[in-house]
């Protein structure tokens, strides 16, 4: 922000001659340079910051009796798609049901979009809010077509917006061609795409969908992934639960939260995250056992390939440095050496681990 006042001041305020103008801008524009190079981490933050948080929870909390389903749940969502993930009871569902309305917290708050849903607004806000569960239900005699004029009627919508909602959802589904056919003779992905179409029926900005592919075969989970990538693009938000990590990874989440035993452990981008465990990825090639045995003192865990060794270590430097003077002094050339971040389910393990970890010692 301090950068935007200076250029307000530098291109408006000041009656600066063109040629100290421009210089004053060039310096500016350095200095933006600067700071998104090396000074990343805090520039990346501003951007952040600048957001419109489409959810946010303070403090959220569901008891049932003496059993805290969900504990003091801070949730801050910006956009894209957001990957809510935990083990099964961690407090997903129960989450969910507060977020859509069902489910009233025992304490703590709830805003979506700016706004506290349990204001005077909270019925306007949910309209801007579509919802579908891990076992969608429907009338299984009506059509995909029925359903969707039955959901629009719900909304108001006119007979025109109506059916030009339905060819256009139909066709995002890829249902038109069993548009006319009885919901009952669907399969479980044709079920769960008549499900995404209904609750897109009102145009939503926020979709929440509970376990959406945990009932899908490999195909009808690569078709859900490809579509929830397509509603992205449209600028929709996507608040994803699910237990399935490669899936969420699949989908590129832009950020996700980890929940477990309903604690929020870790939340934020992949990039954050893994910054902030600061564990490395490294694929050395070739496997060779002197590597192996000099590099085990600094990796917390080395799997073996038939001519790669992954390594899991917070000492990149020092792995490094290790397999540099094995090559030298045992002529061992290295055909490979690659850096990376954690995938989504080692983050998710490592968050897991961390939490019992520290659960243990308490």
């Amino acid at each position: 922000m301090r950068f935007l006042f200076l250029f307000y001041k530098t291109f408006f305020k000041f009656n600066l001659e063109p040629p100290k103008k421009l210089i004053s801008i060039i310096f500016i524009l350095k200095l933006l340079t600067y700071y998104s190079i090396i000074g990343s981490k805090h520039f990346h933050v501003g951007i952040i910051i600048m957001k419109e948080l489409i959810i946010q929870t303070f403090d959220l909390t569901k008891a049932f009796g003496k059993t805290i389903a969900v504990n003091k749940l801070n949730l801050q969502v910006s956009g894209g798609i957001f990957g809510f993930l935990g083990p099964n009871g961690a407090g997903k569902t129960t989450t969910i049901k507060m977020l859509i309305g069902s489910l009233f917290p025992t304490s703590g708050r709830i805003e979506l979009f700016g706004k506290d849903i349990s204001g005077k607004e909270g019925i306007n806000i949910h309209k801007r809010l579509g919802y579908v569960p891990e076992h969608p239900t429907y009338f299984d005699d009506m059509t995909a077509e029925g359903i969707l004029d039955y959901i629009g009627s719900i909304f108001h919508l006119s007979k025109t917006e109506i059916k030009t909602r339905i060819a256009h959802l139909l066709q995002l589904v890829n249902l038109t061609e069993a548009r006319n056919r009885i919901i009952a003779k669907y399969s479980a992905g044709m079920k769960q795409r008549i499900g995404i179409a209904q609750a897109l029926m009102n145009n939503p900005d926020l979709l929440v969908l509970d376990e959406i592919t945990s009932n899908l075969d490999p195909m009808g989970r690569n078709e859900m992934i490809d579509l929830l990538k397509e509603l992205r693009k449209e600028g929709k938000t996507m608040f994803i639960s699910t237990h399935i990590l490669p899936e969420v990874q699949k989908m590129n989440a832009d950020s996700i939260g980890i929940i477990d035993r309903g604690h929020l452990i870790m939340e934020g981008t992949i990039e954050e995250l893994n910054e902030r465990l600061g564990v490395k990825m490294i694929r050395i090639s070739p496997n060779h056992e002197l590597l192996r045995d000099a590099i085990t003192p600094f990796a917390t865990k080395i799997t073996e390939e038939t001519d790669a060794l992954l390594v899991e270590t917070d000492k990149k430097d020092e792995v490094w440095q290790t397999v540099a003077n094995i090559s030298l002094q045992n002529s061992i050339p290295i055909t490979e050496f690659r850096s990376s971040g954690l995938e989504i389910e080692q983050i998710f393990m490592k968050a897991i681990e961390s939490e019992n970890g520290q659960g243990g010692k308490k």
